[in-house]
């Protein structure tokens, strides 16, 4: 059986290693010592308790952990899978502390890796010196959906079947999902990080439905169902339109990607979800029975969403001389609604080197690695 770390002690890891854990796996969980107050009470029990709502497919249960520390290099140590479950911004931080205990025969999961993640990731372990690197992985999006109830505790309500998965470099994508499907069998396969990056349905439908719902969540304070109350039809009109735009992307990229409202199909459609359209799925889908407003407008859902997924997008398509005048339009919005300056804070990727390559050479770097294909063992 394979040996699992679980980096990060937000929503998704807490999910990841009790839904591994009750499955039988041998998991260690990690969170960056300045973080250590949100997996008190995991430590305390030595797990964590699993509440499962609506008909995920999932058990649960309280889910006992091989390890629950803030020390990396114990966390890391003997592990055949990592999965980092962290925000975007902190992607970076999670590969400066794990970068020495970390070893490349180890497959490093990001989950999900935005756009741009794998590649930030390689750079900064390359900057520590790290010789030979692991293998890198990006899931186009978290597989599960749920919160954290405390630092003890989590529930879930939605399982997705079907997610895509690519390798970093893109020709290590076969061995890595034959490991993967061990852990969770229904993986499908993506091309390469492009398409993985570019599927991330939270880029194509967070921001742009809480800047268009802005009024509501202040005066409120998010006391309403993010998808069932607040996609209108109005609104469904504007998430449709960045999906157009994401997927011309795709399309002058020579990438396949698939459309959103299939994608969700696929992921909830055991949960039961239907529509016509994809303001339809995410306003009646069962999955998201439970998901709530954010309480405020400084949530990830922009401070995430907008720099680290709809910024890249943005910036691709200039560089491949694509338009993306809606994806522009939900920028700006994001930066006046938060007050803060997400482009400075956005994953840059010029300074990752895509503006200097042309479309075919893009693929190249993303298949092998760079030129010469020796970046990685």
């Amino acid at each position: 059986m394979l040996k699992i770390a679980v980096l990060g002690g937000g929503n998704g890891a807490f999910i990841t290693a009790a839904d591994l854990s009750l499955n039988g796996f041998d998991v260690n969980l990690c969170e960056v010592p300045q973080m250590e107050d949100s997996i008190q009470l995991a430590k305390e029990k030595g797990g964590i308790e699993l509440e499962v709502r609506g008909n995920p497919g999932l058990t649960a249960g309280f889910a006992g952990l091989n390890l629950i520390t803030t020390n990396f290099k114990t966390a890391l140590s003997d592990r055949d899978i990592v999965f980092v479950i962290v925000p975007a911004f902190a992607q970076r931080i999670f590969a400066e502390l794990s970068a020495n205990a970390l070893s490349p025969d180890q497959i490093v999961v990001l989950e999900p890796g935005n756009f741009g993640g794998s590649l930030e990731f390689a750079e900064t372990l390359k900057k520590k010196g790290i010789k030979e690197l692991p293998v890198l992985v990006e899931l186009e999006c978290m597989i599960y959906s749920g919160f954290k109830s405390d630092s003890g505790s989590v529930w879930v309500s939605g399982f997705k079947k079907g997610l895509k998965a690519a390798a970093y470099p893109g020709i290590y994508t076969d061995r890595v999902i034959a490991k993967l499907t061990e852990i969770y069998p229904g993986l499908d396969r993506a091309d390469n990080i492009l398409e993985t990056g570019l599927s991330n349905i939270n880029t194509v439908v967070h921001a742009p439905i809480l800047a268009l719902n802005a009024g509501w969540v202040e005066h409120t304070k998010g006391k309403f169902l993010f998808y069932w109350d607040a996609v209108t039809p109005a609104v469904g009109r504007v998430v449709e339109a960045v999906e157009e735009e994401r997927m011309s992307l795709g399309r002058e990229l020579g990438v396949h990607l698939t459309p959103s409202r299939e994608t969700l199909l696929k992921w909830y459609g055991h949960q039961g979800a239907q529509g016509q359209t994809l303001a339809e799925v995410l306003r009646t889908n069962p999955a998201y029975e439970w998901d709530d407003a954010p309480p405020t407008l400084q949530h990830r859902f922009f401070l995430e969403d907008i720099p680290y997924g709809m910024i890249p997008m943005e910036t691709l398509g200039e560089i491949i001389s694509v338009r993306t005048p809606i994806i522009s339009s939900i920028i700006n919005l994001g930066l006046k609604l938060t007050g803060k300056d997400l482009k400075a804070e956005a994953r840059d990727l010029r300074k990752l080197g895509l503006d200097r390559v042309n479309t075919e050479d893009l693929i190249q770097k993303v298949s092998n690695g760079g030129e010469d294909g020796n970046l990685f063992h």
